[in-house]
């Protein structure tokens, strides 16, 4: 399990032998004991995150919960970063025929007092107000003077969120509540359609984060890019309007 302050991107992670509510819930209940509770909590919508006892978890030390949009990485990109990251130095690490918790804890100690891009500090200086001590060589250094650094922080991410949307194309959606619209799907087969066939209604819009209703009432959050505004018929009339003109075919033959 891993979780990382959005302010001085330090890191905690943990091996956990599950990811049950029961399990999850304890260890951040010892991670917020030393680093204090958080306002907001911002998640993936894994199980654990969306049960009932989690809930009670954000009532009882009084954070707000954020759950991210489903099936869009970008939203928790800090996360998901360091999440790969990661995952390379264990491979490294096990394809090294080294203890690989124990190449773990070299490797968060390293990341935690390394510089970090954006920042230009690191994690445990941004966090601590001191630098970390390490068995890897370092320059002495003044202690930083942090006043300003937050807008700065917030600034480089408006800069790389407007490169990653230039990169991708990507166009402000219009899409608003009431529309009808149709959702990508994943590709089951050489005949599947990029978007499902059957039309939903728009019911809230949050920044970018669609949450749309189908016919059969099932509902799906997903990023406005995963959605179109449908032009035409639903596809049941469409089917029935086919038959119709079969039945005339028939007919008249």
């Amino acid at each position: 399990m891993v979780v990382i302050d959005d302010y001085s991107r330090y890191p905690e992670a943990i091996i956990i032998p599950s990811l049950q509510a029961k399990t999850v819930i304890p260890e951040l209940d010892k991670i917020f004991s030393r680093h204090g509770i958080p306002k907001v909590v911002r998640t993936d919508n894994g199980p654990p995150m969306n049960s009932e006892d989690f809930a009670k978890f954000a009532n009882y030390l009084g954070f707000t919960h954020r759950k991210c949009t489903p099936l869009w990485p970008r939203a928790n990109g800090e996360a998901e970063r360091f999440i790969s990251t990661l995952i390379k130095s264990i491979r490294a690490s096990v394809k090294q025929k080294k203890t690989w918790k124990q190449e773990l804890c070299k490797f968060l100690r390293q990341y935690r007092a390394t510089p970090h891009s954006t920042t230009n500090v690191s994690p445990f200086e941004l966090l601590y107000g001191r630098k970390m001590s390490i068995m890897l060589p370092d320059a002495k250094r003044e202690l930083r003077d942090f006043a300003g650094l937050r807008e700065r922080d917030a600034q480089m991410k408006r800069k790389m969120k407007a490169n990653a949307d230039k990169s991708l194309h990507a166009r402000e959606s219009n899409i608003a509540i009431g529309d009808t619209v149709l959702a990508k799907q994943k590709k089951r087969n050489m005949l599947s359609t990029p978007y499902d066939p059957n039309p939903m209604t728009v019911t809230k819009r949050k920044g970018n984060c669609v949450t749309a209703k189908g016919g059969n009432g099932s509902v799906i959050k997903r990023n406005s890019s995963f959605f179109k505004r449908f032009e035409g018929e639903p596809s049941e009339s469409n089917h029935r309007r086919r038959l119709q003109r079969e039945e005339v075919l028939k007919t008249t033959s």
